[in-house]
């Protein structure tokens, strides 16, 4: 077994997933964090390298190669959306289709603010909700993800986003503005 290696998009440094190649950079987990393993990256590969927590993690749990190609899946980040403590009691905490007969329009995201901002080990969206209630969250209202909350997944190719419904998920057109999500990141 080589010491380093880059397969199929991945970093295995020792046998074990370390990273994973994305925009022309080693994304790497810092609990791998060495001179060795960098210089590799840099000289051998060409690569510039990042160091991001919980890499080893998500690679470790997530299904990380896709079956058709062979390569690497891109992981898609995720942001929860919580209604604002001022947004219409009507509105909170109801199913989407209530949601639609009591105020007659979808979600607006100026009723909400970003959470939690993370990434996940998985796209599933009961799993991602199902970590939340075995590990309560401090930054999300009672811990966990709740009925009217939006979720949603990007990266650079852009977002879906998802409202917590009764029934599971109801996916909606959430469109945010930037300038909102930079004036709730200065704010956090």
């Amino acid at each position: 077994m080589a010491k380093i290696e880059v397969k199929s998009g991945f970093v295995h440094y020792y046998g074990n997933p370390a990273g994973y190649i994305e925009d022309n950079k080693a994304v790497l987990d810092p609990m791998f964090e060495s001179g060795e393993l960098a210089a590799w990256i840099t000289e051998k590969e060409g690569l510039e390298v990042e160091w991001r927590g919980g890499v080893f993690e998500r690679l470790s749990a997530a299904s990380t190669v896709d079956t058709v190609t062979g390569e690497a899946k891109q992981f898609k980040d995720c942001r929860i959306w919580q209604l604002k403590p001022n947004a219409d009691p009507l509105i909170k905490y109801i199913g989407y289709d209530e949601l639609m007969r009591v105020a007659g329009v979808p979600p607006d995201p100026a009723d909400y603010r970003v959470a939690l901002d993370f990434q996940p080990n998985t796209g599933n969206l009961d799993e991602i909700c199902g970590k939340f209630d075995e590990q309560p969250h401090p930054e999300l209202i009672g811990g966990k993800i709740n009925l009217s909350d939006v979720i949603e997944l990007y990266d650079k190719t852009g977002s879906e986003f998802n409202y917590t419904d009764r029934r599971g998920f109801v996916e909606i057109n959430f469109k945010h503005h930037q300038e909102q999500l930079n004036h709730q990141e200065m704010n956090i």
